[in-house]
């Protein structure tokens, strides 16, 4: 009996070691002290070094990398964490430079227990080729749709002359067909834009031109594109924003975006004979409020009297190319990029989005862009 329990032991010691022998993620053993107990050939290939070396060093000493970077710094503060407190960590992407190229790796942390003893589990994934293909991938896409704007620049300012008569005068049709194809061409331009933002945000290219301006004007602009559509849709559009609101520091062409998605999707999801109404006003804003500057915010709503939002889809809109089904509109919902769109920009300014919705009774999205000026 005591002859087959040692057999089975014996077999079972043999399968993990080969298992860790073979196994393509790098795999170690962390021990209380932060020292590596144990390492598998694939964690000391993605380092250049033989495990045996390994063994014995500081888990933060070999994830060592430019602490300059606030983001690694506070990568380096979960995977400290982690392991000194026995936690799970989420998996995480780091970049270090590892025998004098720049590499990328995905970690993970797991609290595990032998005989009593406190240990962790370091799961290391070479993503290097990933994340290149997927830069590749961000600056392809960035570079073509940036490519699109100047002859849709050109195409809207053509459309733009010959709509104001200096070609020659037009008669109302001829008039009705270039709004729609100037509509149509302001459309293209806005998923243009939007791609591109993506492409830049995914390269980690994304910057914000802050500059005072006025929200009445942005809002204005943002309308004005989508007055035509408004109009086939057979939906008002309603501004309620006082005359003398005072200016934000802001970057105008990215708010108008904001704008702009949010009435558009509005437009989508409100049946005929609906309105749209935006509405901008200033607030105490508690949860931005870490000093006396930043207690002023400003707060923009787009509220509809649309179909409304399930519970089930209102966690998951603000993903990207996610899509809430349009079974009683029967309108063509979009690529499911425009509300990412706005959360991505209003959090860079560093404000939030809320919705409030329910199934037939319309839905309000509102953001905050907090540090009003006086």
């Amino acid at each position: 009996m005591t002859a087959n329990i040692s057999s089975l032991y014996n077999r079972q010691q043999e399968l993990l070691r080969a298992i860790l022998t073979q196994s393509s993620d790098g795999i170690a053993i962390i021990g209380v002290n932060g020292c590596f107990l144990e390492v598998n050939p694939a964690f000391g290939r993605i380092f250049g070094m033989e495990p045996e070396q390994i063994i014995g060093m500081e888990c933060l000493a070999l994830l060592d990398y430019d602490d300059n970077t606030r983001e690694e710094s506070r990568e380096t503060c979960m995977i400290q964490q982690a392991i000194q407190e026995q936690q799970i960590m989420p998996y995480i992407e780091i970049d270090l430079y590892i025998q004098g190229a720049s590499r990328s790796l995905g970690l993970s942390v797991t609290p595990i227990s032998s005989a009593g003893r406190p240990l962790c589990l370091l799961i290391a994934r070479d993503v290097t080729v990933i994340r290149d293909a997927t830069h590749m991938k961000a600056n392809f896409l960035s570079m073509i749709t940036h490519e699109l704007r100047s002859p849709l620049n050109s195409i809207n300012g053509y459309l733009d002359l010959t709509l104001t008569g200096i070609a020659g005068e037009l008669n109302e049709q001829q008039r009705d067909f270039l709004q729609r194809a100037r509509a149509g061409s302001e459309h293209l331009y806005a998923l243009v834009e939007d791609l591109l933002l993506i492409s830049r945000a995914d390269a980690g290219q994304m910057r914000l031109n802050r500059e005072l301006t006025s929200i009445k004007e942005i809002v204005a602009n943002a309308v004005e594109e989508l007055e035509l559509t408004a109009r086939d849709y057979q939906i008002t559009i309603n501004v309620d924003i006082a005359r003398d609101f005072p200016p934000i520091y802001a970057d105008p062409v990215r708010i108008q975006q904001v704008i702009r998605n949010l009435v558009s999707n509005a437009l989508h999801f409100t049946p005929p004979g609906g309105d749209v109404t935006i509405v901008a006003r200033i607030i105490n804003d508690e949860a931005l409020a870490s000093s006396e500057e930043q207690e002023k915010s400003v707060e923009i709503q787009v509220r509809d009297t649309g179909y409304g939002i399930a519970p089930e889809h209102r966690e998951h809109i603000f993903e990207r190319f996610y899509q809430v089904p349009l079974t009683n509109a029967g309108r063509v919902g979009g690529q499911g990029l425009g509300l990412a769109i706005v959360k991505m920009i209003v959090e860079l300014h560093g404000g939030r989005v809320t919705i409030e919705s329910a199934p037939g009774q319309g839905s309000t999205f509102a953001f905050t862009l907090p540090g009003l000026l006086p």
